[in-house]
């Protein structure tokens, strides 16, 4: 007989996998965004610091986004596990167990972070150099726009 708790084992893995999905379209919107905001402040280097500050405030969200499904990607693999902990074969035991020897892709801390907060430095970067006579205000609200990611990526749970 199956208890409750098993079956709910193949509805969690497809959230799972449907959260790991969304996860990496957050990461392929970000790239995106970068693109477009940065398109226009080299079409419109006076609106640099502008474009900096809205991707800054469009990166959070997606950071924030990305913060909270893997928190529920988390509770999910702990669940799972619970279920399977006579198992040593599924993948929620194997991933870890089994990383590449690369830095990109082998931990979340790295590659995600530096998706998002290599993206928003590079934005950071690229209105210094177009307009490096800087909007103070604008340029104070992208730096902490920034830091604000930092610490929710830095601080979001995960493995």
């Amino acid at each position: 007989m199956v208890t409750p708790a098993e079956a709910d084992g193949p509805v969690l893995r497809r959230e799972l996998a449907l959260r790991i999905l969304l996860q990496n379209l957050l990461l392929l919107l970000s790239l995106a965004l970068f693109a477009a905001f940065g398109i226009l402040a080299l079409s419109r280097p006076e609106a640099a610091w502008g474009a900096a500050a809205a991707h800054g405030v469009a990166s959070l969200g997606a950071a924030l986004q990305w913060c909270h499904h893997g928190i529920r990607t988390k509770q999910i693999k702990e669940f799972l596990l619970t279920l399977d902990s006579g198992h040593i074969d599924g993948w929620e035991r194997w991933l870890p167990a089994n990383r590449p020897c690369t830095l990109l892709g082998s931990r979340w801390m790295i590659s995600t972070k530096g998706v998002f907060l290599g993206l928003e430095l590079a934005m950071i970067g690229l209105a210094s150099r177009i307009a490096p006579q800087s909007d103070i205000l604008l340029a104070a609200v992208t730096a902490v726009l920034l830091l604000a990611s930092a610490g929710f990526l830095f601080t979001n749970p995960k493995e």
